[in-house]
């Protein structure tokens, strides 16, 4: 996905580029087949963030009931637990499959850097096999 991003993004201001320079030289159907690219994944992207914010909420409710239930020397208990505590608990979350949305972000963060690897790759077999991982990654495998 990312790198569908990033093409849109350099098409964006490439063709910005030559509207400024030759207005009138750009075909209007390349321009407007542009935007609507920009705005479904300006759409996709909303959806995915709005996704992860509710997780996100979600998280940290379960962290402050957490916390609430230790009774009250709550701030020291969390302070306690800290990361790791919260690992825990979103670990927990996580498990019950609450959280499709982190997961599927963290699937394409892994894959990614699966292929942040393929580009510098040394042979073509670690390259293929690294954009198979990848692709394997998205889909959930191999977390």
């Amino acid at each position: 996905m990312e790198s569908n991003i990033k093409g849109l993004v350099a098409a964006g201001h490439e063709m910005a580029s030559e509207l400024k320079a030759e207005c009138g030289a750009v075909d209007m159907r390349s321009v407007a087949k542009l935007i609507s690219d920009l705005a479904t994944q300006l759409e996709v992207q909303l959806v995915r963030a709005n996704a992860l914010a509710v997780e996100n909420e979600l998280a940290r409710k379960a962290v402050q009931a957490f916390c609430d239930v230790v009774g009250d020397n709550t701030e020291v208990i969390c302070e306690e637990v800290g990361r790791d505590g919260v690992l825990v608990i979103l670990e927990a979350m996580k498990a019950t499959g609450n959280m499709p949305a982190t997961d599927a972000f963290l699937a394409e963060v892994r894959a990614q850097g699966v292929e942040m690897f393929a580009e510098c790759a040394y042979t073509l077999e670690h390259h293929d096999h690294a954009v198979a991982f990848a692709a394997e990654l998205r889909k959930g495998g191999n977390q």
